[in-house]
This record gives structure tokens, C-alpha cells and sequence, in this order.
């Protein structure tokens, strides 16, 4: 996952004039049965973007082919609820949490049977700060030590918990660097060399890629059973933009799972004995931002009666509940929810339209001519509302936000773009009132949406203090009480209204077991067979 939204990429279109980039590129040793589609002995998953690159660490966005061929030191559970020793037999966070050691298995080893040691681990790490967009992640790291073979040590200038999203994640994988180096950034970006179950044998540009399985592979994550190497010796992930003919290709058995389900198909798919569906939640939350700066926006009033004139239950109704209604802007798969906060503000937010009608009247709008729209000096309260084209749910939700805002009295023109013009128009702060998104299994990801940190000219003092002493505070629970205080500190500016977060869809057919997808969405293929 990306923390924004995630985009197609140029590099992609040039790279189509190229059929095969890679072959047994990731293991110096045999990968066994070559599989075909079909064979017990391969996987065959299909999804909707093609990825931008191998190489964790020089791609923006990521998906299901990086999970498979990346494995962080430590992971969260599955209710992120703690954090486990993943490729790292062990971990130690020191008492006043300014270093970290992680131990790793003695005879550990790459895909293509280099030695992975500490200071393998080191390397990767020092490239990550260099060359990644989420180095910021990692800016508390002040040095990593290899203290010997299997042990390495993060020193930090201050015990960072937002760290963790990263570190945690696909992100915090571990490369190659000693091949990187020797093949060089480009080359190492179609055929990284990597720790995860899984390693790059074939990349068909516009088609597919082919995984084998990683003969090196070891974890010590004691939520799976399997340990070790995969039960597949191939995995095909196949490149299918077209969201029914994921759909069908599922339902026809050409493929045995397909990631990103159309909403419109989900009920279709649960009603169907052969296949299994997987539902986990947007971690993060789809919202309205508003222009504070507009004539019409700048006032507060106006932004309250907006947020309470909207109907989320309603919305989660049209769109067959496959959202959920949000007040607030961490939702229930980001570590930093209070299940207490999100229902106050459920309560003190909820949907009441005489009440926004009254706001509006506070802000001088009343409906003089009897048109239905209220006015003010001769002048409809009309808003122009962007909403992108490429996020269904926004797509779906905008006529139904423009009827229930007609109600209380306000005009509102949607206008559709996709979600890069809309950031763009954001950042020249050339709009009045935009739908967003975000992704990010930790709270932190609001410090980059409404801090100075975020590149969008909104932002409020008492905000971003209360962000920044969130992103710091290591215990859990007085974590969660740092981001309730920011969320009191937002509503009172109420610069953006909460709308819902998504619930998303994983299918398979029933063939394929032990699968898990956790609540915000990490596939776990560890026990996965047919």
C-alpha cells in the first residue's frame, strides 16, 4: 500500500516495448517444477495495477508481488494489536527507547543464496534512508550498528513509535545491496534479490510475473504454522485492469485469487458456493476537504452544518455496505483508534438537518427566493465538490452527498477528475471543497494530511502540536489519547468532514486454503496450499 493513493506510472508504459525483463534472476539455485496455470505446484493470482518496480525501496506504492517477495525484520499481528518477531528470531527495545536490537538466524541467506547477516541488514536499512520516499519514516535512526554477525542495533535521537508503520511493513524488507550495486539501481529495480517467500524469476511487461519459491526462506512469526519454504513452486501474478474480467477469470477458474474486487460484485461473490471472500478495511479514511480560504468555506458555520448535514449511515446503505460510516479520521484498522472517541463523535456528529439548517441561517444563508437553495445577498450557497474518477466509492457516493446537502439548502456542482489533479489542485489551494483519501496502517499517516509536513497550505498550530506529540508518545494506550486529543483540536477548525472508510474484497477459490488477510489488509501466505 501507498499512504495516498497509488498511481500508474510512466515507467511502466516505456517498459511495455520490452516482453521478458528477467529470467531465474533471484536464486542461484533450481526452483524445481517450472508450474504452469492450473498445476497444484502454482498459484495464480490476479490483480489490477502492474507493479512500478521490484525493488522496494525505489518504488512510491506497493502490492501483493512485493508482500510475497519481501519479509520485514518484525510485523504486527493481525489486530495490530502487538508487534512479533517476523524474519528476526528476536527483538529488544531498550528500557528508555532509544535503541533497538534485532537478532537475526545465524545461517540466514538471500534468494539467490548470498549471506544475509547484520550487516546485510545494515546495508539494506542505509539504502532505505538514502533513496526511499519513506526514509521520514526512519528519521529518529541516528545509526545502525552490526554488533556482530546476527545482531544488529537502530540508535535513535528519541523513541519514534511511528517508526514502526514502516519498519513493519513491506517497506521494511530487506535488499540485496551488494547486488543492487552490482548490477546497478535500474537493472536491480526489475529483478531485486530479496528475504521474502518468493523471488523474481520472470517479469513479462503488460502481462505478468512469475515468482518461484524461495529455497532460503525462514520466519519466526508465531502466528503461521509453515515456517519455512512455500508449499508453491511458482506463484503467477497476472496484470488485469479490467475489474470483471478479474472477476470472471475467477469464476471461469483460470485464476485462484484475484485482489481488488469491484464493489459491485462482492454480494455476487459471497453468494457463491465455489469461491471465498476475504473482507478487510481501508486503514485510513476516505474525506471532504475543504477550502478554508474560500469566500463561502471560510466560514466555520458552513463547514459544521456540512459535516452534520450528511447522512453516513445512508451512504453506507446506497453503496451496500461495503463503507463504513466515519466521524472521525482514524478508523478501526489504524493503530491509534479509540473505539470511545469514534463513538462520541458519532453522537455529537451524527446526521441532523434542521440543525445544519440553522448553522447556515448563523452564517447569514436563507432561502429568500424560494428556489430551495439558501442565498446570501443575492447569491445561492453553491459549492463546487471534485471527486475522483478513479476511487469507485467516490465516484458513488457524490450524487448522493450532492441530494442530502440539497436538502439542508446547498447547491452542490460536482465536478470529476482523477485523484492526482485533485492533490495537485489541492497543493495550488485551487478548489473549494475536494473528496481525499488516505492509507496507512498507523495514525502517524495524518501528520503528512494536516501538519505543514503534508505540502498542502492548510494548516493550524494547535493541530500540528498535537500530531507531533502523538507520533512520539511509545505507550499504546496514551498513544490513542494523543491522537482523541488531536481529534478535538481538528473539530474545532473542521478544515475536512470525515465521510467512510472502505471495506475491500479478497476472492479465491475454495481450493486455495489457509490463506489470512488481516483486518487492514496484509496478505499472510505462509500456510496458503491447494
Amino acid at each position: 500500500m501507498k499512504k495516498t493513493n497509488k498511481f500508474l506510472v510512466l515507467l511502466l508504459v516505456m517498459l511495455m516495448a520490452v516482453s521478458v525483463f528477467m529470467t531465474g534472476c533471484g536464486s542461484d539455485e533450481p526452483s524445481g517444477n517450472e508450474g504452469q496455470e492450473g498445476d497444484a505446484s502454482t498459484l495464480v493470482i490476479a490483480i489490477q495495477e502492474e507493479i512500478e518496480g521490484t525493488d522496494i525501496q525505489q518504488i512510491g506504492w506497493e502490492n501483493i508481488v512485493h508482500a510475497l517477495i519481501y519479509e520485514p525484520l518484525v510485523k504486527y499481528n493481525a489486530d495490530l494489536s502487538e508487534m512479533v518477531p517476523c524474519f528476526a528470531e528476536s527483538y529488544e527495545i531498550a528500557e528508555d527507547g532509544l535503541s533497538i536490537t534485532f537478532t537475526l538466524p545465524a545461517d540466514a541467506k538471500f534468494s539467490n543464496g548470498d549471506v544475509l547477516d547484520a550487516e546485510a541488514v545494515k546495508a539494506s536499512f542505509e539504502r532505505f534512508l538514502a533513496i526511499s520516499e519513506y526514509a521520514g519514516d526512519l528519521d529518529a535512526v541516528e545509526s545502525i550498528e552490526a554488533l556482530d554477525a546476527v545482531n544488529v542495533r537502530f540508535n535513535l535521537t528519541q523513541p519514534a513509535p511511528y517508526m514502526w508503520a514502516s519498519v513493519t511493513s513491506t517497506y521494511g524488507g530487506l535488499v540485496n545491496v551488494a547486488k543492487a550495486e552490482e548490477i546497478g539501481d535500474e537493472e536491480f529495480n526489475r529483478c531485486a534479490v530479496s528475504n521474502g517467500l518468493y523471488y523474481v524469476e520472470d517479469w513479462q511487461a503488460g502481462s505478468q510475473i512469475i515468482l518461484a519459491k524461495n529455497p532460503n526462506y525462514k520466519c519466526f512469526d508465531p502466528n503461521v504454522t509453515n515456517k519455512g519454504v512455500a508449499a508453491f513452486d511458482k506463484v503467477i501474478v497476472r496484470f488485469i485492469p479490467d475489474e470483471f474480467t478479474r472477476v470472471s477469470e475467477l469464476e471461469s477458474g483460470n485464476v485462484d485469487i484475484i485482489w481488488d474486487v469491484p464493489t459491485a460484485s462482492i454480494a455476487d461473490l459471497q453468494a457463491n458456493a465455489d469461491l471465498t471472500t476475504y473482507m478487510y478495511k481501508q486503514a485510513g479514511v476516505s474525506y471532504m476537504q475543504m477550502n478554508t480560504e474560500d469566500p463561502v468555506l471560510s466560514d466555520i458555520n458552513v463547514r459544521k452544518a456540512i459535516n452534520i448535514g450528511i447522512d453516513r449511515d445512508t451512504l453506507a446503505k446506497v453503496l451496500n455496505d461495503v463503507v463504513n460510516p466515519e466521524y472521525g479520521f482514524i478508523s478501526a484498522a489504524q493503530a491509534g483508534y479509540s473505539t470511545e472517541k469514534a463513538a462520541a463523535m458519532a453522537e455529537e456528529y451524527k446526521y441532523d438537518a434542521e440543525a445544519a439548517k440553522a448553522l447556515l441561517k448563523e452564517a447569514g444563508y436563507e432561502d429568500t427566493n424560494g428556489d430551495g437553495f439558501v442565498d446570501k445577498d443575492g447569491q445561492n450557497l453553491t459549492i463546487e465538490y471534485l471527486t475522483a474518477t478513479d476511487v469507485a466509492t467516490s465516484r458513488a457516493t457524490a450524487p448522493v452527498i450532492q441530494e442530502q446537502l440539497k436538502a439542508i439548502g446547498i447547491d452542490l456542482q460536482i465536478t470529476e477528475y482523477e485523484s492526482a489533479y485533485i492533490k495537485q489542485l489541492q497543493r495550488e489551494n485551487d478548489y473549494q471543497m475536494a473528496a481525499r483519501r488516505f492509507v496507512w496502517n498507523d495514525a502517524d499517516i495524518l501528520y503528512y494530511v494536516f501538519t505543514e509536513a503534508s505540502g498542502y497550505p492548510w494548516s493550524d498550530p494547535e493541530v500540528s502540536a498535537a500530531l507531533d506529540e502523538a507520533r512520539y508518545i511509545v505507550d499504546p494506550a496514551e498513544r490513542i489519547k494523543g491522537y482523541e486529543k488531536f481529534h478535538d483540536e481538528i473539530m474545532n477548525e473542521m478544515p475536512a468532514v470525515a465521510l467512510y472508510s472502505d471495506n475491500y474484497c479478497v476472492a479465491s477459490t475454495n481450493a486455495v486454503k489457509g490463506m489470512v488477510i488481516t483486518n487492514d489488509g496484509r496478505p499472510i501466505f505462509n500456510d496458503v496450499a491447494k
